[in-house]
């Protein structure tokens, strides 16, 4: 047994000083075993959905938050928090949920509008964003920022009011996180008296009240038990660890005992399977819309 295994990771005159785990049979089972990996996940998600789900640490309150710090560092006005504009954005995450879709119309032809109308809110201009699968605010935030379209309602001087939704629900057949932003500014009227052109706002949202933003959360618990992009991350890091581990091995055992081999580079084999690994490291974890 300790034999058959030192043959797996070391090269040695037996395995014709090639570790058996660097052969095309090996590799191919590892690979072989990702996918089956992949696939048990997406298995998971239509036969139980559901069971696969993120934890996720976001919370409206550090939304809020992360928003103004982006509009005050380029000298803009904080949006003030609005918690009708909130309803609005909550329903919108409810009903991509309740109809399972991912998009700012819904597949009935509902658009973002119809859901600020939903709650009284009158606008004179109005936007959305949306965002799912993100673990952290700032890895949120970060996505938003990178995305111009996203930005542009961020740092819109148009904008005075916003409302977060942060919804947990299933999507898809995967628990997920929601976040909606919805931003808007109350319509202004014109009137006259006197001759004299008069500016008023009409106040048509309903009066703040004192919430705790960090509970905003109308789905669900925070916690769920597993995550996928976890789950993918932690395989894809084992198997491409395991592999580096062995070609470091690979090397210093040749060039300790002086082996010539008509192969590949062993240092180029480690560096480009780093390059991977830190592929996977960093993959992206959410999706914005």
């Amino acid at each position: 047994m300790k034999h058959s295994l030192s043959r797996l990771f070391i090269p040695q005159e037996k395995n014709n000083f090639r570790a058996d785990l660097l052969k095309n049979s090996f590799l191919f089972l590892l690979v072989f075993a990702y996918l089956i990996n992949q696939s048990f996940i997406k298995y998971l998600s239509i036969v139980k959905p559901g069971v696969l789900g993120y934890s996720s640490e976001i919370t409206a309150q550090k939304v809020l938050d992360q928003t103004n710090q982006q509009r005050t560092k380029l000298g803009l006005t904080a949006l003030k928090y609005n918690s009708v504009l909130s309803q609005s954005a909550a329903k919108k995450a409810q009903d991509m949920f309740a109809n399972n879709y991912w998009a700012h119309n819904s597949p009935s032809g509902t658009t973002p509008w119809d859901f600020f109308k939903s709650v009284g809110y009158k606008y004179s201009v109005a936007g959305e964003n949306l965002a799912r699968d993100f673990y952290d605010t700032e890895s949120l935030m970060k996505a938003w920022m990178n995305s111009p379209t996203h930005k542009a309602n961020i740092i819109n001087t148009k904008y005075q009011e916003i409302g977060i939704g942060v919804v947990n629900g299933t999507l898809g057949g995967i628990k997920t996180t929601l976040v909606v932003q919805h931003f808007g500014t109350p319509v202004v009227q014109v009137a006259e008296k006197n001759d004299k052109s008069v500016v008023t706002s009409e106040v048509v949202t309903q009066p703040e009240t004192s919430i705790d933003l960090s509970s905003n959360v109308l789905a669900e618990s925070q916690s769920q038990p597993i995550n996928p992009l976890n789950l993918t991350k932690i395989f894809g890091v084992i198997i491409f660890s395991l592999i580096i581990s062995v070609l470091f091995i690979d090397g210093y055992v040749t060039l300790k005992k002086g082996i010539h081999r008509m192969t590949g580079s062993t240092v180029s084999h480690i560096g480009f399977l780093l390059v991977i690994l830190l592929f996977i490291l960093y993959q992206q974890q959410g999706v914005i819309f």
